[in-house]
């Protein structure tokens, strides 16, 4: 390995030759000649193909074959030694290979499975494992899209389960919501994610994915930009969008939902063995006398079992409303309540065999991850309220916004401000304390500020929880809205200011506000160039983010287009984790303040 962007003294205060690596949880592990290990991120290293210093001498980088071996290898055939080297073959190094190999394999399944990476028609499943993935969720007992709750899923095979369990079992769409704590987009769809949960309940099942913290997940679904959401069938994807779509999230939620209705959604339904007995006995009488054995492999599989029914039979046997649980064990009894001092037979652990042992080891280990995805769900529930100023998802439903209807029929209004960022928030502090009683018109998600991923740390007086772009844009509405400012969560359409009092155009409304004055605070959009492709690669390599999409991005070439303060802020912050920035700028000199340029 080779530092790059900073000296190995700054990194570790020793000089030394890297000996030996090893890359465990996204950081390194280097030994160096010294004896001395040190953990590094992987930012400050790469993977170096150039030969070991002459001052290396005694030792070898693992894999690299001695020079008694290289020459032996040598005088075996002079023909292979000019194409086969301990250090690579033609030219090429054995780490170039081996990627060269891995793409050709990649590319290859790729091919075979339909275009998806994860195998064919976009699931996160192979085909091998079609069988057993459903075991991943046969006894996933969270219901809580009964209710019309999200549920974050925290590890792959959890989003695995989740999947599994819904396409085998109750047939519901899974809607995913790929987010990040740092990005602003995120936090402005959120709250409208939260409602199509419930407008949605019990027909589609909602998750959200920390791409920092369940990075895993992220990466085997291919994310490349935030927000990106994800829909679900039978544990294919179905479609895809990435940004902040309000409108995208319900109309494809719908599309989902409606398409599980054509195939069939089995929530709370059962097959049982009686009713699978006629079905064999009508289409398939070899097969009666496995009736009761498939009713109990397929009894948490009524979705699949309808299914491969439809596709052999085309026909489906009846289904029954799913006895619970304490039906279900007064039936196992014969109607009798199970003692505590009966004690259910279980074969010893010496007579399983070992495919048994596996299985129950598999249970086990799902059981403690439903038990400790509950408990820590538990003590988050048990937390105390957040105050004022917390980065709550639900902060903006819970804002006392005025209804639109009701600021359209009154007025006119002494002063309207249009903007709901620093500017339009200070002016309505001003004008609020002046006693005008001003009208904010804006979005309920607060202004460009709250895109900024990274700590304020330029802005007086202003430390800790409430140091974030959210954090601001909460205080500061608050501290307005004390004074006697009033906020409508709406966008503006235009302005007429021939008319006296002026005529404010609303979304959602053909009736106009009345105002004697206004204040524009409208902020800024990223300026795009309005090339071919552009558009198309939006969230797929094109981003006018940084903080939401730039960690997507580590260890690549990235470029930043633009001169001013925002592209310096941009490319100061990809430089953290790319392996090159490149600022693209039309003129001879930064437009940016100095500090930044510099």
């Amino acid at each position: 390995v080779e530092v790059i962007g900073t000296s190995r003294e700054e990194l570790n205060g020793q000089l030394g030759i890297a000996r030996d690596f090893d890359c465990d949880k996204a950081r390194y592990t280097v030994l160096l000649d010294n004896g001395q290990a040190i953990a590094l991120k992987p930012s400050n290293l790469q993977e170096s193909d150039k030969p070991a210093p002459a001052s290396a001498g005694s030792w070898q980088r693992a894999g690299t074959a001695s020079s008694s071996s290289s020459s032996s290898f040598s005088s075996s055939s002079s023909s292979s030694s000019s194409l086969f080297t301990a250090d690579g073959v033609a030219g090429l190094s054995w780490p170039t290979i081996g990627l060269f190999v891995m793409g050709a394999a990649w590319l290859f399944q790729f091919l075979q499975g339909g275009g998806s990476v994860f195998g064919g028609n976009s699931s996160l499943f192979d085909a091998d494992d079609d069988d057993d993935a459903s075991n991943f969720g046969s006894e996933d007992r969270d219901e809580s899209y009964l209710k019309g709750a999200v549920r974050e899923v925290v590890t792959l095979d959890q989003f695995k389960s989740v999947l599994a369990y819904h396409s085998d079992n109750t047939g519901l769409p899974v809607v995913v919501d790929f987010f990040s704590h740092s990005c602003g987009p995120c936090r402005m769809i959120a709250p409208t994610f939260t409602r199509a949960a419930k407008q949605f309940k019990g027909q589609a099942v909602f998750l959200k994915v920390d791409v920092n913290r369940n990075y895993e997940a992220a990466s085997a679904c291919n994310i490349r930009g935030m927000p990106t959401f994800q829909f679900f069938l039978n544990k294919k994807k179905i479609h895809e969008f990435s940004g902040a779509d309000s409108g995208g999230i319900y109309t494809h939620t719908g599309n989902a939902v409606d398409r599980a209705s054509e195939v069939g959604v089995f929530l709370g339904l059962e097959v049982t063995a009686r009713a699978l007995e006629a079905f064999y006995q009508k289409h398939d009488p070899e097969k009666v006398s496995q009736a009761a054995t498939l009713a109990q492999k397929y009894s948490k599989k009524t979705a699949l079992l309808m299914r491969v029914s439809q596709e052999k039979y085309g026909n489906t046997p009846e289904t029954t409303s799913r006895k619970s649980a304490a039906e279900a064990k007064e039936s196992a009894t014969g109607g009798k309540p199970h003692t505590a001092g009966a004690t259910p037979m279980v074969k010893p652990l010496a007579e399983q065999s070992t495919e048994e042992l596996h299985k129950e080891l598999k249970l086990l280990r799902q059981e403690l991850a439903r038990r400790e995805e509950h408990e820590e769900q538990q003590r988050q529930s048990q937390q105390p309220e957040s105050s004022e100023g917390s980065l709550s998802e639900s902060d903006d439903e819970e804002f006392p916004f005025l209804s639109l209807a009701d600021v359209v029929s009154s007025g006119p209004h002494k002063v309207a401000i249009i903007g709901g960022g620093p500017a339009g928030l200070s002016a309505a502090t001003y004008a609020a304390r002046a006693g005008l009683s001003p009208l904010v018109l804006a979005p309920a998600f607060g202004g460009q500020l709250l895109g900024k991923g990274v700590d304020v740390e330029n802005y007086p007086g202003v430390v800790g929880e409430v140091a974030t772009g959210r954090g601001l844009v909460e205080v500061m509405r608050e501290q307005s809205r004390s004074f006697g400012a009033r906020f409508v969560s709406t966008s503006v359409v235009s302005v007429d200011f021939t008319t006296s009092p002026l005529s404010i155009f609303l979304n959602g409304t053909d009736s106009a506000l009345r105002a004697e004055a206004v204040i524009l605070a409208c902020g800024a959009e990223s300026r795009w160039l309005q090339v071919e492709g552009e558009y198309a690669f939006r969230g797929r390599g094109v981003s006018g983010c940084a903080t939401c999409d730039g960690f997507l991005y580590r260890n690549h070439d990235v470029a930043v287009i633009g001169g001013g303060d925002h592209a310096m802020e941009d490319a100061l912050y990809l430089a953290r984790t790319s392996r090159k920035v490149t600022v693209i700028h039309r003129g001879p000199l930064f437009r940016a303040s100095r500090i930044l340029a510099e």
